[in-house]
C-alpha cells in the first residue's frame, strides 16, 4: 500500500449549514461501535452499516461498557448493505485496512454531495486510494483507544480514547485546520469524545506508528500483552528501540515530530489497563493483519527516503510468515 500520494478534492470555502447532519459508521466493532454508539447516544443522526449482527443491532442497539460512563443505545438504524441506505454528510469507515478495496467499492450509494469520509483506521497509505475511489474529501482519525467487540453488540472499552482528526491533502502536505476538521471535531465534542484536530494528518499517523509498530507486531510474535511487553526489560528495550526506529523513520520522510513523543508514549502505556491490542486478537481469530498499512507501507516509504527501518521490517517479515501459516491452516478470511 504506497504512501498519499494522489490528490484530494480541493477545500470548499464553506460546508451546508449543520454539516454533518448525517453519519453512517461502516463497521461496528471496537473502534466504529465505541464512537458511532456515541454520537448516536448524542442525539446525533447516525445509521451503522454492518457486515454482521445486524439482526442483533436492529432488536437490542449497543450496549456500551466505558469508563466514560455505560450505556444501551437502541432504535438503531442498521443495514448490511450501502444500497438500503442514502447519502451521508460522513461516512466513517471503522473497518480493518485489509477490507478496504471491498468496502470501499461498496459505498457509492453513501455518497452525496456534500458527503466525506473518515477512515478511523491505522498506518500510512489510507486516504488516496478512498479518494480516487469515491471522488470525495477524506479525512483520517487516530484513535487512542483500549477498545473491543466482547460480543454482538457489546463494545468494551477499557481506557484511553482520544482521536485525533486531520484532513488529506496531495503529497501528505499538511493540509491545517479545514472546515470540515473543524465541524468534525465539534461533533466528537458534543458527543463528549475526546478529539483533538491535526495540522499535520501525515506526522498524526506516523505518531500512531510508534505505538502500533512495537505493540502490535510483538503481542503478536511474542504472544504477551501491552504489560507484559513493558514489565520484562528485554522486551521495553525492544519497544523503545522500534519506537525510536519510527521516530527517526517520520524525520527522514518529512514528517517529524519531537523525540518526546516517544517517552509520552511508553509512559501512557505504563498507565494503560492491561491490554490485548487488536491485532494479537485478530491473530487468534485467524484474521487476516493488518501488515501492509502498519508495516509495508511505512518501511518503504523509509527505505524511499533513505533510512531503512531494520528492526521493523524484521518484525514485519515475522509477522507475515505467521498471518500466513496461521490462515493457511484456518481457512483464510
Amino acid at each position: 500500500m504506497p504512501v498519499d500520494t494522489d490528490p484530494s478534492p480541493s477545500e470548499p470555502t464553506d460546508l451546508p449549514a449543520g454539516w454533518p447532519r448525517h453519519w453512517t459508521i461502516v463497521g461496528v466493532g471496537g473502534v466504529g461501535g465505541l464512537y458511532g454508539g456515541r454520537l448516536a447516544a448524542s442525539g446525533a443522526d447516525v445509521r451503522f452499516l454492518a457486515r454482521s449482527d445486524v439482526d442483533h443491532l436492529r432488536r437490542h442497539g449497543l450496549e456500551l461498557r466505558s469508563p466514560w460512563g455505560d450505556a444501551q443505545v437502541r432504535d438503531l438504524a442498521v443495514a448490511g448493505a450501502a444500497a438500503e441506505l442514502g447519502p451521508s454528510d460522513v461516512i466513517v469507515l471503522a473497518t480493518k485496512t485489509t477490507d478496504n478495496a471491498r468496502v470501499v467499492a461498496q459505498l457509492g450509494p453513501l455518497v452525496g454531495p456534500s458527503t466525506a469520509v473518515l477512515a478511523l483506521q491505522n498506518g500510512l497509505g489510507i486516504e488516496a486510494p478512498i479518494a480516487e475511489a469515491l471522488g470525495v474529501p477524506v479525512l483520517g482519525g487516530l484513535c487512542f483507544v483500549c477498545s473491543a467487540k466482547e460480543a454482538p453488540g457489546v463494545i468494551v472499552h477499557q481506557d484511553y480514547g482520544l482521536v485525533t482528526v486531520g484532513e488529506h491533502a496531495a503529497g501528505g502536505v499538511a493540509a491545517g485546520a479545514t472546515a470540515r476538521v473543524a465541524a468534525i471535531v465539534a461533533a466528537f465534542e458534543a458527543a463528549g469524545i475526546p478529539v483533538r484536530p491535526a495540522p499535520s494528518l501525515a506526522v498524526a499517523r506516523w505518531k500512531k506508528l510508534v505505538w502500533n509498530v512495537p505493540y502490535n507486531g510483538l503481542s503478536v510474535v511474542l504472544d504477551a500483552g501491552t504489560d507484559e511487553l513493558q514489565a520484562d526489560p528485554a522486551t521495553r528495550a525492544l519497544v523503545e528501540a522500534l519506537m525510536r526506529e519510527v521516530h527517526a523513520a517520520a524525520a527522514a520522510c518529512g514528517h517529524g515530530f519531537d523525540a518526546t513523543f516517544v517517552d509520552q508514549m511508553l509512559a501512557d502505556t505504563d498507565a494503560m489497563t492491561p491490554y490485548a491490542p487488536s491485532m494479537q486478537l485478530d491473530y487468534r481469530a485467524g484474521r487476516a493483519l493488518e501488515l501492509d498499512a502498519i508495516y509495508r507501507a511505512p518501511v518503504e516509504a523509509a527505505a524511499a527516503a533513505g533510512r531503512p527501518m531494520v528492526r521493523t521490517e524484521a518484525l514485519w517479515r515475522q509477522l507475515a510468515f505467521l498471518d500466513r501459516r496461521a490462515r493457511g491452516a484456518r481457512g483464510t478470511r
